[in-house]
């Protein structure tokens, strides 16, 4: 993400983006997640949280997205209690199950947070 010596970190709250119609903001979701995917440098990690957690689970079509960023050198972190939320916990195809501790310390030590 052109971030040289930063540390950038990029946060998923919901499995769509922007507001209003869903169907057009999982689209959009789609394209900004391989836009990313696709870039020279990822963030150094993706925090998937809320409904964003839904983006990692078997199924969804961000999961060949997010399992690039992350052999790229991502860590890609769901937040347990929205994975056990949603019942996800057998069914998250890509990243790590992590702790609010671990996400506050992630955003906590960014040099920059993309939220979207």
């Amino acid at each position: 993400m052109g971030n040289g010596n930063k540390r950038v970190v990029l946060a998923l709250d919901s499995e769509t983006l922007g507001r209003g119609d869903d169907r057009l903001g999982a689209i959009l979701m789609e394209k900004f997640l391989r836009t990313v995917a696709f870039l020279d440098e990822v963030p150094e990690e993706v925090l998937c949280y809320n409904t964003g957690v839904k983006l990692a689970a078997q199924g969804s079509p961000a999961v060949p997205l997010l399992q690039a960023m992350e052999q790229k050198g991502a860590d890609i972190v769901c937040c347990g209690t929205c994975v056990d939320y949603f019942n996800l916990k057998d069914r998250l195809a890509v990243g790590r199950v992590g702790g609010m501790q671990g996400i506050v310390e992630a955003l906590a030590r960014a040099d920059k947070v993309i939220t979207v």
